[in-house]
């Protein structure tokens, strides 16, 4: 059980002082303003670690007092959580308080406990991440479980929440009217009040998901093909501190590989496969916000691409790449995602020395979505040449949302333009139109 607590003065003659107490309480999904400006001290009690999905997810909060003689505190009437499960996003959850008084006079040394309660969605199960919004407080790990019509019902666990309490007998009384309450949540940012998807399902762990992952299949010009792409990035140093921006602790070695294969031929060849290993520093969020943007994060470093063929058919390059990626809008909700890729060609280029002609310098990556919903994204290449250039849209939804206990996306995908692999690079393809499953969008 983890503890917060913020100590205030009693009076806070200037006006900016009381503005940075706002900011504080609203970045605080579960603070209670006071009279007097008192804060309770606010804790929360580990749930059980198995979770009966046919009845409400239950979260415990401790409200004590252990500084005024007697205060009064109002509860607010619902809480926000963050929930994810393998390879879903978060979901944020509304929990709603479990009964009616929405105050509590506390006299010190007492404390209350205060139930919160609300449905998880069909689609979680499994291991679940239950994350408070805006508290400072870990995020536990519940195996939500939906017991088979068939099977006995999960044994319940002790109801401690109304166990009796040697020193909280405390008395309901109502709020002052000088007391103003802040809602959970109401005011925080973006990127503070809630994790966002790539938090959790992307930079957990040493080895994550780096560009899209993904299966098509489609027909053009009476061509029966397929692709698909295979995308990781392992971080060589695990910090001590989460936070650091050095470059060994955000040092990346990244591996990407994308087929092109020909479903029609009689053999089924791969029309041409790319190899692209790459070594980078990437900082997801680099700590600038605004009134425009909601995150910016950044990598760079080196990379190489080559299709591992010889003679006529070999292509490589190798080139130094910087990519901002700028995030607008609440990153749990529909945002917009613009991450430019420039980069520069390194060394000799003899199997394709025009490459540029037809890529450009610059991949730019466009995608307006929400992670538990629909996305577009789209990656526009403009080459020098006059003309060259390529297009490669797609629109992906979560599978989850149709099939409970899946994982994953559909997706369809349209690519129109020059060099759809790297074998092509100076040729035009026939317009592609794919459907098929993505691990990673």
């Amino acid at each position: 059980m983890r503890r917060s607590r913020n100590a205030l003065p009693d009076h806070l003659p200037r006006r900016p002082r009381l503005s940075l107490l706002q900011r504080a309480l609203s970045a605080a999904a579960l603070s209670l303003t006071l009279p007097g400006l008192a804060v309770a001290g606010i804790s929360m009690v580990q749930p059980p670690k198995r979770v009966d999905a046919s009845k409400p997810l239950e979260l415990t909060l401790l409200v004590s007092e252990e500084e005024q003689a007697e205060q009064t505190y109002q509860l607010p009437p619902t809480i926000m959580v963050a929930a994810s499960a393998d390879m879903i996003p978060p979901l944020q959850i509304p929990l709603q308080r479990d009964g009616a008084e929405g105050s509590v006079t506390l006299k010190k040394g007492e404390f209350r406990k205060v139930r919160y309660r609300g449905m998880l969605p069909e689609r979680l199960r499994g291991m679940v991440r239950i994350e408070p919004i805006g508290i400072d407080a870990s995020p536990v790990l519940v195996a939500v479980i939906r017991p088979d019509a068939k099977q006995p019902p999960l044994a319940e666990s002790p109801d401690l929440l109304n166990a009796p309490l040697a020193d909280s007998s405390s008395k309901v009384a109502p709020v002052a009217p000088s007391a103003s309450v802040i809602t959970p949540g109401a005011n925080a940012s973006a990127v503070a009040s809630a994790p966002a998807a790539e938090d959790i399902l992307a930079n957990s762990t040493r080895l994550s998901f780096h560009e899209p992952m993904y299966f098509l299949i489609g027909n053009s010009g009476d061509n029966t093909n397929a692709k698909f792409q295979l995308s990781f990035k392992f971080r060589l140093f695990m910090p001590d501190d989460p936070r650091s921006r050095s470059l060994l602790n955000n040092l990346y070695l990244g591996y990407t590989q994308f087929s092109l294969w020909d479903l029609s031929a009689p053999s089924k060849p791969f029309r041409d496969t790319s190899y692209r290993p790459s070594l980078f520093y990437y900082l997801p969020d680099v700590g600038i916000q605004n009134r425009v943007f909601s995150r910016i994060g950044i990598a760079t470093g080196l990379e190489h691409e080559s299709n591992g063929k010889d003679g006529p058919d070999s292509r490589s390059v190798n080139t130094y790449f910087v990519q901002p990626t700028l995030n607008v809008g609440n990153l749990n909700d529909y945002h917009l995602t613009v991450a430019p890729k420039v980069y520069a060609y390194l060394g000799p280029t003899r199997d394709n020395p025009d490459i540029g002609d037809y890529r450009g310098h610059m991949d730019l990556k466009l995608a307006y979505g929400k992670p538990d919903g629909f996305e577009f994204a789209t990656m526009l290449r403009k080459g020098k040449r006059g003309g060259a250039g390529s297009a490669d849209t797609q629109v992906s939804y979560p599978l989850s949302r149709l099939i409970p206990g899946t994982a994953g996306y559909l997706v369809a995908s349209y690519f129109y333009g020059y060099g759809e692999s790297l074998l092509t690079y100076n040729q035009k393809d026939h317009p592609q139109f794919r459907i098929g499953y993505a691990l990673w969008r």
